[in-house]
């Protein structure tokens, strides 16, 4: 069953991806030439991420989409879809390795979505800090979840 949820989701992202961007991000519209198209990036992500064949993994969509602004830059969009829907202590960990090893590989802007499907209210980070003497780092990243809309 969880692999066709993904196949769905999967779909549905691209499908709607135009839709979905304004939905998620109103200034989407005065900041991206949406009329140019998208172009979904899987085998780059897969670089980065390969797919991992253990069934007690936690199942999770993310796509990769280069995008491209009305000035004609060429950016990169980092939609992360949690199918499973259970809290994870370690997610916004998680957000900022794929974070940073896209943008170590590809050496492009990116901004994140994380999108929970659980049916808990319970609220989920959207920020990963690190500090160790002197040294830190804050990572804040877009979520949305679907119980929270009611």
């Amino acid at each position: 069953m969880r692999r066709k949820d993904d196949i769905l989701w999967k779909g549905v992202l691209e499908d709607v991806f135009e839709d979905f961007l304004r939905f998620l991000s109103p200034e989407a519209e005065s900041q991206l030439d949406l009329g140019r198209g998208f172009e979904f990036l899987d085998k780059e992500l897969e670089q980065v991420f390969p797919p991992e064949n253990d069934e007690y993994s936690p199942k999770v969509i993310d796509k990769l989409v280069k995008v491209f602004t009305r000035s004609g830059q060429e950016e990169w969009v980092l939609v992360h879809v949690e199918v499973q829907g259970q809290y994870q202590r370690d997610f916004a960990r998680r957000m900022f390795t794929y974070f940073y090893r896209i943008l170590d590989k590809y050496q492009r802007p990116i901004t994140a979505y994380a999108i929970f499907t659980e049916g808990s209210l319970k609220e989920r980070a959207d920020t990963f800090e690190s500090a160790f003497m002197g040294t830190s780092i804050r990572y804040t990243f877009n979520t949305y979840k679907i119980t929270s809309q009611a």
